[in-house]
């Protein structure tokens, strides 16, 4: 803080941080330019008060360290409030008719991009019904989890995929009578389409972007790690070499920078053009003031809902195994590279031999560099007793998202039915000592981050009048908010983030109902907003 600069006070139910299950709480604390810098009881922090100080009073409601959410995907969440949302289709028939309504809404031979289908849902005996909907034009329709797509036949054709393409490594074309794709694409075979798509783009997508980081605000999100692209295709600009996502948001810095701490992840195809960019995990993106690079992201398999998570003993829905998409020679040489980088690794690994054969690489891989933050596991949704305590013996970040473990609850019990005890193990990882951070995973789930402290403490979606799901891993409320504060800034190496003790940057939200409500985590703690959101101390929300 200047010398001529007046302090912000803050006066209310603050939570200087929480940690070891527990809210560190303090009634007041002043914030001087971007800092936290002090805190305490109020007749001690009152007596900072200057001419032109102000002070917020927030008695009565809790004052949170800034939320941020550790893996979700901010240029998805904007393309998906201009797309056609899927989710709500019950059956084959009700799908059908929300694409043919989204796609009587374009222009004549545009593509129509969509998303959200349920692998129960789709009836891929009647993929027909599907392509008189989007009217023979080019249309991509990404399933719930985004490892699955349809692609109609317009968009086959203009992708040049046809009854001789072979499957891709690590993917897989759904074919019909005589070896015909159908237009079902699974892990890297989306890709084969993914090269012609024509998604939301310019101008339109900035706007988006806008309106997707005021959403977050007024949720209390500060914070964000982008998990980025599968490859490194559709870049534009400065880093086109980086991806889709990273590209984009980094030309977008004008419109986000200081309205919320991104962390840019870039694809494992990106790497090599990282590091020839210099870039480093945890180092500022040039000409920014709140936007870093992240992690190099990998995928070890696919996921649950495709029916392609990769698993030791065969699922009890389809008989399969999944699809493993890196062997052990794959994996190890991507390690060797982001350890010469500079650069950490992010690999996704959902079913639990993806999280095994992850751990044994990390296992036979070098240390990492000085100042190079942990590396992380994305997702582990499903992970033996045997590998829980691998994650902290080795200073591995679990990054996993507590929504999904409620809303893949019917899937993960006709799937997994065999194993259900070893899935989304928050308590177990935490019980081993590993470092749990949490994320929305959005837009495949909800950007909510309440909502995902009620699925972390009741296992549940709020609602669902079932009772708690595998009890015996759910955690308390103040470790989730621990897993959306004070862990995140822990696996970017940052001691300055997810707290408010003096020193901070002064990332905060104060929020509309009290301690007591917050640490009850009802089911009507999704509705809670923030009524003031700071970044940096500096005001991003409103409301």
């Amino acid at each position: 803080m200047s010398r001529g600069e007046p302090p912000l006070l803050v006066r209310g139910e603050v939570a200087l941080e929480a940690v070891g299950g527990r809210l560190v709480t303090a009634e007041a604390m002043a914030i001087g330019g971007e800092r936290v810098i002090a805190a305490g009881r109020w007749s001690e922090i009152r007596e900072l008060s200057r001419p032109g100080s102000r002070t917020i009073d927030a008695r009565g409601r809790a004052v949170v360290p800034g939320l941020h959410d550790f893996h979700a995907h901010l240029v998805g969440m904007a393309r998906a409030r201009r797309e056609a949302a899927l989710d709500g289709a019950r059956d084959m028939a009700e799908l059908v008719a929300q694409v043919r309504a989204a796609a009587a809404m374009l222009p004549v031979g545009s593509w129509m991009f969509g998303r959200g289908w349920s692998e129960a849902r789709l009836d891929q005996r009647r993929l027909d019904l599907l392509e008189a909907a989007v009217a023979d034009r080019p249309a991509f329709l990404a399933s719930h989890d985004g490892h699955s797509a349809w692609a109609s036949a317009a968009a086959l054709a203009e992708a040049g995929v046809h009854a001789g393409t072979p499957d891709p490594a690590g993917g897989r074309l759904e074919r019909g009578a005589g070896g015909e794709p159908n237009g079902v694409l699974r892990e890297r075979a989306i890709e084969l389409v993914g090269r012609v798509l024509q998604p939301l783009g310019g101008e339109e997508l900035l706007f988006a972007l806008s309106e997707t980081a005021a959403e977050l605000a007024a949720y209390g999100i500060t914070g964000l790690t982008d998990a980025g692209d599968d490859d490194a295709a559709g870049g534009l600009g400065r880093y086109s070499a980086l991806g889709d996502s990273f590209s984009t948001l980094a030309e977008a810095r004008h419109r986000l920078d200081t309205r919320l701490r991104i962390t840019l992840d870039l694809p494992m195809a990106a790497l090599t053009a990282a590091t020839e960019g210099g870039l480093r995990t945890g180092a500022p993106l040039p000409g920014s003031r709140t936007m870093r690079i992240g992690w190099a992201k990998a995928f070890a398999d696919g996921a649950l809902g495709s029916r392609t998570a990769a698993l030791f003993h065969p699922d009890t829905c389809t008989g399969g195994t999944g699809i493993l998409r890196l062997d052990d020679p794959e994996l190890d040489a991507f390690l060797a590279e982001c350890r010469a980088a500079g650069v950490a690794a992010a690999i996704h690994a959902i079913g639990d031999r993806a999280v095994a054969v992850v751990l044994d690489a990390q296992s036979r891989s070098a240390p990492r560099g000085a100042g190079v933050p942990p590396d992380r596991i994305e997702h582990a949704q499903l992970v033996r007793p045997a590998d829980r305590a691998r994650f902290a013996a080795m200073d591995l970040t679990a990054s996993m998202q507590p929504i999904h473990c409620a809303a893949d609850r019917d899937d993960a019990e006709a799937c997994w039915a065999d194993r259900l005890a070893h899935a989304y193990p928050w308590r177990s990882l935490l019980d081993a000592k590993a470092r749990l951070a949490f994320g929305s995973d959005a837009p495949i789930e909800t950007a909510n981050p309440w909502a995902g402290i009620v699925a972390a403490v009741h296992r549940r979606l709020p609602g669902d009048s079932r009772e708690a799901w595998q009890p015996a891993q759910a955690i308390t409320a103040a470790e989730a908010v621990e897993a959306y504060t004070r862990a995140p800034a822990l696996a970017i190496g940052r001691g300055d983030e997810g707290h408010l003790h003096p020193g901070a940057l002064a990332d905060l939200a104060v929020l509309n109902i009290d301690f007591a409500s917050l640490l009850a985590a009802e089911d009507d703690l999704v509705a809670v907003r923030s009524d003031l959101t700071l970044v940096a101390g500096g005001e991003v929300h409103r409301s």
